[in-house]
């Protein structure tokens, strides 16, 4: 179950018009933001199509570095 009330409060939302665009524009982009903004919780959901039923389905690679 997705919790989308949760999603919508996660800081990355305000991002994700700029990183569409550039999506659209380049075909790949990076994200750099801090932890707990919800990069790896809310961004590869709504690259993939799975928040967005009129959204195109894309392939996301999700990166995560560990320290």
């Amino acid at each position: 179950m997705i919790r989308r009330d949760l999603l919508d409060q996660l800081p990355v939302r305000r991002a994700l018009p700029a990183l569409r665009r550039a999506l659209d524009a380049d075909g790949t982009a990076v994200l750099v933001a801090p932890p707990g903004t919800g990069k790896t919780t809310l961004v590869p959901l709504v690259l993939a199509g799975l928040l967005d039923q009129d959204a195109p389905a894309r392939r996301v690679v999700v990166a995560e570095p560990r320290r």
